[in-house]
C-alpha cells in the first residue's frame, strides 16, 4: 500500500513537471489558441492539490510563491490575463508580502480598464515598497483617469472602445468596425489572434498630450493600451485608421516576443501593415541611400527610439529603413518566418542570435545581401 501511495505521488508529480514543460510551449499556431485553455488551468489546480494550501501545508511557502508568480509573469506576457491574475492570487495566499505580485495585479488590471482595482493593487505595491516606477504608475493612473472618466465606452469581442460620443462623427459603431477591419488584417497576416481585449482610447491631441507626453507630431502610441488622437482638426478617416492599425501591429509585436522585440522590428511590422492600406512616403530613406548615410544594422538593431532625444530627421530614418528592412525580410523569407524571429526574442535571443536561427544567415550578410538589392534598384 505504502509503494502504491508513493507511486501515485510521484505520478502526479512527474504531470506536474510534463505539464511545466509543454505549457510554455514556444509555436503558437491558431488551432492551439482557439482550445480552451483547460490543460493551463489544470496545471494551477494540480500544482495546488500537490503543494497544498492554508495552514495545513507543511511545504516551505516562499519557493512555491515564487513559481506560482513566475507562472503569472509567463501568463502575462502571453496576454493571459484570467490565468496570470489566479496564478498571483495563489502566490499572494502563501507570501502576502510581494510587493511584485500586487504591482502586476494593477498592469493586469490597469490593462483590463479597471482601474480603480488597479491603483488598489498599485498603492499596496507601493507602501511595501516605495519604488519610483510603481509611484509613476499611480500618477499615470490618476491623471489618465480625470480623461477616461469623461469618455464613454463601447466593449465588443477583441476592443474595449473609449471614446466621446458625437465629437467629429466618430461614433462607437464606426470605430468598431474600423478597429475590427484592422484586427482582420494583422491577425490573418500573424496567423494568430490576442488572448485577451486591448483597450483603446481616442483622445483629443490636448488630452493625448497631456495623458501621454508625447511630442506634438506623434500619431498614436502603444504602452499596453492603444491610445490615438482622433479629433483634432483636420484628422481624416485614413489618418486614424492608419494611425489604429499602426498600434494594434506593436500590440501582436509585443505579445508574440514576450515584450521583448526590439525597436526596429516593432517599428518596421507597424508600417508593413499601414502600407497595405496606403503607400508609403520612402523620400528621406532614398536621400539615405543615394548618398550612402543608410544607419548600419549594428546600429538601426541597438536604437531603443527615445523620441525625445532625437531629431525628426533622424527618427524619420530610422522608421523608413526599419519598414524597407522588414518588408525585404518579409519578401523573401514570408510573415511566418518573422513570426518565427519573434518567438526567438520571447526565448530571450539577440538580434543576433535571432537573425542567424530563423534565416540561416549572419547579421553582417544580411546587410551586405539587402544593400545589394538596393544599388538595383
Amino acid at each position: 500500500m505504502k509503494v502504491l501511495k508513493i507511486g501515485i505521488v510521484i505520478f502526479g508529480l512527474s504531470i506536474i513537471l510534463w505539464m511545466r514543460q509543454s505549457l510554455f510551449a514556444d509555436e503558437l499556431s491558431l488551432n492551439e489558441q482557439r482550445q480552451d485553455p483547460v490543460e493551463r488551468r489544470q496545471k494551477i489546480e494540480l500544482e495546488k492539490f500537490y503543494y497544498g494550501n492554508g495552514k495545513d501545508n507543511k511545504a516551505p511557502k516562499t519557493p512555491i510563491a515564487i513559481g506560482f508568480y513566475n507562472d503569472a509573469v509567463k501568463f502575462y506576457e502571453k496576454g493571459e490575463y484570467d490565468l496570470a491574475r489566479q496564478a498571483l492570487n495563489e502566490s499572494l495566499a502563501l507570501v502576502p508580502r510581494n510587493a511584485l505580485a500586487y504591482e502586476l495585479l494593477g498592469e493586469i488590471e490597469n490593462l483590463q480598464q479597471n482601474p480603480e482595482r488597479a491603483s488598489e493593487y498599485y498603492k499596496k505595491s507601493y507602501l511595501m515598497n516605495p519604488t519610483p516606477r510603481v509611484r509613476k504608475r499611480i500618477e499615470q493612473l490618476q491623471k489618465e483617469q480625470r480623461v477616461d472618466n469623461k469618455l464613454d465606452t463601447y466593449d465588443e469581442e477583441h476592443f474595449i472602445i473609449k471614446y466621446r460620443r458625437g465629437e467629429q462623427g466618430y461614433e462607437g459603431y464606426w470605430l468598431k468596425n474600423m478597429l475590427r477591419e484592422c484586427y482582420r488584417q494583422v491577425s490573418q497576416d500573424f496567423g494568430y489572434f490576442l488572448n485577451h481585449k486591448t483597450v483603446v482610447l481616442f483622445y483629443s491631441r490636448d488630452e493625448f498630450n497631456d495623458v501621454t507626453g508625447q511630442e506634438h507630431w506623434v500619431g498614436g502610441l502603444y504602452d499596453g493600451k492603444i491610445r490615438l488622437p482622433s479629433y483634432q482638426q483636420g484628422f481624416k478617416e485614413i489618418d486614424l485608421r492608419l494611425a489604429a492599425i499602426h498600434e494594434l501591429t506593436h500590440a501582436f509585436v509585443a505579445i508574440l516576443s514576450g515584450m521583448r522585440a526590439p525597436a526596429w522590428i516593432h517599428e518596421g511590422l507597424a508600417q508593413y501593415e499601414e502600407a497595405q492600406i496606403a503607400p508609403k512616403d520612402m523620400l528621406v530613406f532614398e536621400a539615405a541611400v543615394k548618398t550612402k548615410a543608410l544607419i548600419p544594422l549594428n546600429r538601426l538593431f541597438s536604437e531603443k527610439m527615445d523620441s525625445k532625444k532625437k531629431d525628426k530627421l533622424e527618427i524619420m530614418l530610422f522608421y523608413q529603413e526599419s519598414y524597407m528592412l522588414v518588408h525585404y525580410l518579409v519578401k523573401r523569407y514570408q510573415m511566418y518566418r518573422i513570426k518565427g524571429m519573434l518567438i526567438k526574442f520571447k526565448e530571450g535571443k539577440t538580434v543576433e542570435e535571432a537573425v542567424e536561427e530563423t534565416f540561416g544567415i549572419s547579421v553582417h550578410q544580411l546587410e551586405k545581401e539587402w544593400l545589394a538589392t538596393l544599388s538595383r534598384t
